[in-house]
């Protein structure tokens, strides 16, 4: 473990430069690669047995597919391509060690657990969705804590698929989410942005009337009540929104680019201003940088080989036979999500479906067309980390509220899930119709 704790702390040093713009060269660039598939040997080594059986599928997809071994230059472009992860995740990382810390974000479970019980949930599934939108997954230990030990298991199974569905719908509009990160990787930027603006419609129907439906009445008082909780970090969301987007565009960055290089920054600002928080900010990391690895596997081992198949001949092939220039864009649209949902049940995490589709169907697409992708790609995203048994989500969700994962998996969650993937691809189909 201290290995593995050595090497991703090296990785994500090493590559700071790149994203900061400097050139150390090509030899610089292929020792960073060497060490990091390094940490990703260990990180396999120690991952779970569903995570080995999924890897191992994908390098014999990849096989099937390729025709011969790809050649030097084509794996130095892909190890080039997914070395940005090796600093995005930790960085993700850090800003959730370093919000565990904040007052701020106590008082938001202070103001949440002084909600009557009849409000507690709606108050659940608002700050589970503003907060999950920066923290991911980091939320539900937080939001786990405001829940009296001795409340009843339906209580406790309802709060806990309140916050998942708060927590991942976040996916449709936050850029500090993997996600968003792959997506802008196949897409063009300005796509990207506008991807997430329509986001912030569907996740906003989606949580109202999903409050509203599974949870009970949503008056505009109770609203009011549910958003307070979230006002003590409200600031410090749109500080760090408002950073990322700064540097993003004065400096011509990506938003993955601009996440790495402002949360480092603004994490040492915090460190300044409040030294006590140091050592367990520290403490923080360490434990999430121990206790991770299947995510930071997946992500970088698929985002590898999407790039050796994305430039492949075969794959080139394919789309000339099969796509063509002018396979209907509403199909891609419906196809996407409802696709990566499907196979999310199964135990397959999006990332080694969206990304290989996102692969096949960007070049075919205008800037303008690109956008509503982007979206699709986000739900389909959302609605296969909801309802997955491997997905971190649910069993985050299962250990912090001590429930059942095949009860998270199965229950209304399921049937909410789905309307959203199949009605939010007809709104996207039908807003690009009128726009």
């Amino acid at each position: 473990m201290f290995l593995k704790l050595v090497l991703t702390i090296f990785c994500w040093l090493a590559v700071l430069p790149i994203i900061y713009g400097l050139s150390f060269g090509p030899i610089y660039n292929s020792v960073i690669i060497g060490v990091y598939l390094s940490l990703l040997f260990i990180m396999f080594i120690l991952s779970r047995l569903t995570t080995k059986l999924m890897i191992c599928v994908l390098f014999f997809g990849t096989y099937l597919i390729l025709s011969e071994i790809p050649n030097q230059e084509s794996l130095l472009k892909a190890g080039n391509f997914f070395i940005i992860f090796a600093a995005f995740l930790p960085s993700l990382w850090l800003l959730r060690s370093t919000a565990m810390t904040m007052p701020s974000v106590k008082k938001t479970q202070k103001l949440l657990s002084d909600l009557l019980s009849t409000k507690v949930l709606s108050g659940i599934q608002v700050t589970s969705h503003i907060l999950g939108g920066v923290l991911n997954i980091g939320t539900f230990p937080l939001l786990s804590s405001v829940i009296p030990k001795n409340t009843s298991n339906k209580i406790r199974q309802a709060a806990g698929e309140a916050a998942i569905r708060g927590m991942n719908t976040a996916v449709l509009w936050s850029p500090f989410f993997v996600s968003f990160a792959v997506g802008q990787l196949y897409l063009p930027n300005n796509s990207a942005w506008l991807g997430i603006i329509f986001g912030l419609f569907v996740a906003l129907c989606f949580n109202f009337f999903s409050i509203r439906f599974l949870i009970g009445s949503l008056s505009l008082k109770d609203t009011i009540e549910a958003i307070a909780c979230v006002k003590p970090i409200f600031s410090r969301l749109l500080i760090l929104t408002g950073s990322v987007l700064l540097v993003g565009y004065f400096f011509q960055k990506t938003a993955l680019n601009a996440i790495v290089i402002v949360i480092p920054i603004l994490v040492l600002f915090q460190m300044f201003r409040r030294s006590e928080t140091i050592k367990p900010i520290l403490g923080n990391i360490r434990n999430l940088i121990e206790n991770s690895g299947d995510e930071m596997l997946l992500i970088s081992i698929s985002m590898f080989l999407g790039s050796i198949l994305s430039g492949s001949v075969e794959i080139q092939n394919f789309i000339e036979n099969y796509i063509g220039n002018n396979f209907p864009f509403w199909i891609m649209i419906v196809f996407l999500p409802i696709v990566v949902w499907l196979l999310g049940l199964i135990g397959i995490h999006p990332i080694i479906t969206s990304a290989p589709i996102l692969s096949l169907f960007a070049p075919l697409l205008s800037v303008w067309e690109a956008a509503f992708l982007m979206q699709a790609h986000l739900i389909g995203w959302c609605a296969g980390t909801s309802c997955s048994f491997t997905s971190l989500s649910v069993l985050t969700t299962a250990e912090n509220f001590k429930l059942s994962i095949s009860k998270l998996v199965f229950g209304p969650n399921l049937f909410a899930i789905g309307c959203l993937t199949i009605l939010g691809a007809i709104f996207l189909i039908i807003l690009n119709y009128f726009l």
